[in-house]
C-alpha cells in the first residue's frame, strides 16, 4: 500500500521571457509501506498544472523527505530530516544539480530566484536572526549577505521576499529595533540591491498603508509589486488592503475587506485574489470561496464556490493563473481560480461571397468575458491581432480582408501574460444558417425634390453577421455603398441607416434578399 503526500512551497517571480519554456508544476512524494524501514520515501512526482499530467520526476533517498520550489518554479529543493545534506535540482534538467552536506541549509524561507543574476537568494534561520544568502547557480558558490532579525509574525519558513522587476532590488520587511517586538506597526521595509549586495534603503512600511491603522503587514509580492494590509484591531478587526508599486513608489485603491482571507496577486498586479479560510485553534482551513477584485478601482468582479479544504498555488513564470487543487492525497482535482474567461464574440459568423470583385475592408471584432487586462491580446487563426480593451470584461480588435480568404471555421481565444482562454469559433461561409433580410421604413420627401429613405434589417441568426460590401451587401443602381452596415445584430432593427435618391426605383440587396424603394413608397408619418 502506498501513502502519497504533497509538498508544494513558495511561488515567485520570473521575467515575461521565461513563459514559454516554465511550467506550473507540484510535487508529489510517494512512500512505500514498510514497517522495517517506517514508510521510506520512494519517489518524487511532478503534476503539471496545465495538463494535469502527472509524470515520476526523481527517485529519493530514504533521508530526504522536505521539498520546496522556488517563485519561478525552476529548482526544487530536497532537504533531509537533520538539514544538513540538501540537494538542488533543476526542475528541466534533472542533472543539472547541487548537493549541500554539513551546510545546515534547510532553504525554509523567502527563496527568490534572479534569471538575471543566476542566483538564488533565501533566509536562512540561525540562532534567533535571518541570514540573507545568495547561491550562484553558474559556479556553485554561496555568499553570507545581511543579518536580519525576524518580525513579529514571521518563524522559521514563513519569511517573503520578492524582487523588483528589473531583479536589481530585493524587497523584505525586518522589525524596527527601537521598537519592542509587540509593537504591530513598526514593521521596516527594506530594499536590497543585488548589484551592489548592500542595503539601499529602509522606510517605515505604515507609509504605504492606510494612515493611522494598528499594524501593517505586506505579501505575495511579484515584480516590485505587493499586497499591504493595513489592520484596525478595535473595536472589530478591520482591513484595509491595496496594491503598492515599490519600483515606482504608487499605491492604488484601498478595498475593505473584512473577512478572514489571503491575498494574491493577479498578471501585473491589475486584480486582487482574496482567498476565505477558516480560523481554528489557529489553523487556517480554505473555504473554497474566493473573490476577485479589480486592483485600480477596487471593484468586485467575480465570485467563485468550489469545495473546501484545497490549497492555492501561483506562479509567477504565469503571473495570470492561481489554482487550487483539492484530494491531494488521492486523484488531484485542479481549478484554474483566474483564467481569462471567453464567453462570446460579435460578430461570430461572416458571409463570403464565391463570385464578384474582392473587396478591401476592415472590421472590429468584440470579445465578452472576464479578467482582461490592457496587455490582453486576441488571437485570430493563431495570429494576434490589434486589440483594445473597453473594460475588465470586454474587448475589440480588428481584423481584415487578409484575415478572411476562405470558408471556414477559425479559432479566436485571447491571451494575458502566457495564459490563454477557452476558445470559440468564427465561422466564414457561403450561406447563413437562418434568414438576414433588408426592410424598409418610410420615405420622407425633401424641400429640394429629393428623397430619404429609411432602412433596417431583420437578422434571423443568434449572432451578429458581418458582410462586406459586395456582391451580398449593396445597392443597385450604383454606387453599392450607400452607407449600409456591414455588422448586423440579432433581431428586427429598423431605421438603422437613411438613404437620399431621386425617387427612381433603388434596390438594396442583402444576403439573398432585397428590398425596393421608390418616391411612391409609404411616407413617414
Amino acid at each position: 500500500m502506498k501513502y502519497r503526500l504533497l509538498f508544494v512551497l513558495f511561488y515567485f517571480m520570473i521575467t515575461f521571457s521565461e513563459i514559454i519554456t516554465g511550467q506550473p508544476y507540484i510535487f508529489r512524494v510517494e512512500f512505500e509501506d514498510d514497517s522495517i524501514n517506517n514508510y521510506p520515501p520512494q519517489s518524487l512526482s511532478k503534476i503539471n498544472l496545465k495538463n494535469h499530467q502527472i509524470d515520476n520526476f526523481i527517485n529519493l533517498s530514504d533521508n530526504f523527505y522536505n521539498f520546496y520550489t522556488e517563485q519561478t518554479n525552476k529548482w526544487i529543493f530536497l532537504v533531509n530530516k537533520h538539514c544538513d545534506e540538501t540537494r538542488i535540482v533543476e526542475i528541466l534538467d534533472t542533472t543539472h544539480n547541487f548537493l549541500f552536506v554539513d551546510s545546515n541549509f534547510c532553504f525554509g524561507g523567502g527563496i527568490v530566484y534572479s534569471n538575471t543574476n543566476k542566483k538564488i537568494y533565501f533566509f536562512e534561520p540561525q540562532e534567533n536572526i535571518f541570514k540573507l544568502v545568495s547561491f550562484d547557480v553558474n559556479n556553485g558558490q554561496t555568499e553570507f549577505l545581511l543579518d536580519v532579525p525576524p518580525t513579529i509574525d514571521e518563524n522559521y519558513g514563513n519569511r517573503e521576499a520578492f524582487l523588483s522587476r528589473n531583479e536589481n532590488l530585493l524587497y523584505f520587511l525586518m522589525p524596527d529595533t527601537n521598537y519592542s517586538d509587540t509593537v504591530y506597526n513598526q514593521a521596516l521595509l527594506c530594499y536590497y540591491s543585488t548589484t551592489n549586495n548592500h542595503l539601499n534603503n529602509v522606510r517605515k512600511l505604515s507609509e504605504l498603508g492606510f494612515g493611522g491603522a494598528d499594524g501593517y503587514s505586506m505579501k505575495k509580492g511579484r515584480n516590485g509589486k505587493a499586497i499591504v494590509n493595513s489592520f484596525f484591531l478595535s473595536p472589530n478587526l478591520n482591513h484595509y488592503y491595496r496594491l503598492y508599486d515599490l519600483d515606482n513608489d504608487t499605491g492604488y485603491v484601498f478595498i475593505n475587506n473584512n473577512i478572514w482571507s489571503t491575498q494574491f496577486i493577479v498578471g501585473s498586479g491589475e486584480y486582487i485574489l482574496f482567498a476565505y479560510d477558516s480560523l481554528v485553534m489557529n489553523r487556517e482551513y480554505p473555504t473554497g470561496n474566493f473573490d476577485i477584485y479589480n486592483s485600480f478601482t477596487g471593484e468586485k468582479v467575480k465570485t467563485v464556490s468550489l469545495p473546501s479544504n484545497g490549497s492555492i498555488y501561483t506562479f509567477d513564470n504565469y503571473p495570470n493563473d492561481v489554482y487550487y487543487v483539492i484530494n491531494l492525497d488521492t486523484q488531484p482535482v485542479i481549478y484554474n481560480l483566474t483564467k481569462l474567461e471567453l464567453h462570446s464574440i460579435s460578430p461570430a459568423i461572416a458571409l463570403y461571397s464565391p463570385t464578384g470583385q474582392r473587396q478591401e475592408f476592415t472590421f472590429n471584432i468584440t470579445a465578452y468575458g472576464g479578467l482582461f487586462t490592457d496587455s490582453t491580446v486576441a488571437f485570430f487563426n493563431n495570429q494576434p491581432k490589434p486589440t483594445t480593451k473597453i473594460n475588465d470584461t470586454t474587448v475589440n480588435f480588428t481584423l481584415s480582408n487578409e484575415d478572411i480568404t476562405s470558408v471556414g471555421n477559425y479559432p479566436v481565444w485571447i491571451s494575458n501574460y502566457g495564459s490563454n482562454s477557452d476558445t470559440l469559433i468564427f465561422t466564414v461561409t457561403y450561406s447563413l444558417p437562418n434568414s438576414l433580410i433588408p426592410t424598409f421604413q418610410c420615405l420622407r420627401r425633401n424641400p429640394d425634390k429629393s428623397y430619404t429613405a429609411f432602412f433596417g434589417y431583420n437578422n434571423s441568426n443568434s449572432t451578429a453577421v458581418f458582410i462586406p460590401t459586395g456582391s451580398n451587401n449593396k445597392f443597385s443602381l450604383s454606387p453599392d455603398f450607400r452607407g449600409q452596415p456591414n455588422v448586423f445584430i440579432p433581431g428586427n432593427q429598423e431605421n438603422v441607416f437613411s438613404v437620399n435618391f431621386n425617387g427612381d426605383n433603388l434596390t438594396w440587396l442583402l444576403a439573398g434578399y432585397s428590398v425596393t424603394v421608390n418616391k411612391n413608397s409609404n411616407n413617414c408619418p
